[in-house]
């Protein structure tokens, strides 16, 4: 029995870029994958002026909650929040705190109570390798958040997932 044709399949797509042609040239002993797309990227949601008032609030109130359960002592944080874009016109929210003038190891042990603060809440928290202490967290409803340590300081940074502003919602 003859095996059945083997069908030429699709042209290399290594072909068709410039770094992967050269790549198969300088080493062809090296087998190149290249995976399809098929998901097309997620399309941020269109929100009006109202909805973005009200992302950012809900920003605002979590960080609220987070900073809440955190033993600052006599501590405040100093609080920014603003809207940001991007090059393709989506934008998020972001809200950040900063707690100075923390003494030696405050700042880490700060940054764990802010882990397991996160983790009460509902987040998802995981600590990141690398050489400062730092952590980052994700929430229902595409939410973000980070931690880090300076010195003498905790930063935390909540924000939204990126949206697009409606016409005449820009800000």
């Amino acid at each position: 029995m003859t095996p059945p044709a083997i069908e030429a399949g699709p042209p290399d797509p290594t072909a068709d870029d410039p770094m992967l042609r050269v790549l198969r040239e300088r080493h062809p002993e090296v087998d190149i994958v290249v995976l399809p797309q098929n998901a097309p990227a997620p399309v941020a949601p269109v929100l009006t002026a109202d909805e973005r008032d009200a992302l950012a609030v809900g920003v605002e109130r979590l960080l609220d909650d987070l900073l809440a359960r955190l033993a600052l002592g006599d501590r405040t944080a100093t609080r920014e929040g603003r809207w940001h874009t991007d090059e393709w016109d989506q934008t998020w929210y972001e809200a950040v705190a900063v707690v100075e003038d923390l003494g030696r190891g405050e700042n880490v042990t700060l940054l764990r109570s802010t882990g397991n603060a996160l983790v009460g809440l509902g987040w998802q928290a995981r600590p990141v390798p690398g050489d400062r202490p730092r952590l980052v967290a994700r929430r229902r409803g595409g939410f973000e958040a980070a931690a880090t340590v300076r010195p003498t300081a905790l930063v935390v940074t909540v924000r939204t997932a990126k949206v697009r502003a409606a016409e005449g919602a820009a800000g």
